[in-house]
């Protein structure tokens, strides 16, 4: 195994994963690309002004990016080669295409996250990455 694809979103279950990914990492001398995923155009963008929404998109990117710092961080304190990427789009979607590169050799993701009252009606962005990878996925609870 040389590459793994450490999903997060700054939730518990996502440190729980990074966790287990810096382990693996160091075991098995892996490379790691880390990966978070904004939404772009947040769901009640059609009744806010312009503006606000640009302000809004900025905030999110600005949260991305320390989730990204904080997760790199964690993998340089042990020594371990990473890269990091944001996204923006549906989670799920924009892990899966990441995932399914034919770069990685496995997934390692937390098994809920951020996603609240969103997630009931719409399932699991684990479970529906699960379903859609064709790497080997490890989800962590």
């Amino acid at each position: 195994m040389k590459k793994i694809l450490v999903a997060t979103d700054g939730s518990e279950h996502s440190a729980k994963a990074i966790t287990e990914a810096i382990m693996l990492a160091e075991s098995l001398k892996a490379e790691v690309t880390v990966i978070t995923v904004m939404d772009e155009t947040p769901s009640f963008s059609y009744f806010v002004p312009a503006d606000i929404i640009s302000q809004i998109r900025k905030s999110y990117e600005e949260n991305a990016k320390k989730i990204l710092a904080r997760a790199e961080q964690r993998f340089r304190e042990k020594g371990i080669a990473v890269n990091t990427k944001l996204a923006g789009g549906q989670p799920a979607n924009e892990i899966c295409s990441e995932a399914n590169k034919g770069i990685y050799d496995l997934v390692i993701m937390g098994s809920r996250g951020l996603g609240g009252i969103t997630e009931l009606f719409l399932g699991s962005v684990s479970n529906r990455v699960v379903h859609c990878v064709k790497p080997n996925i490890f989800i962590v609870k």
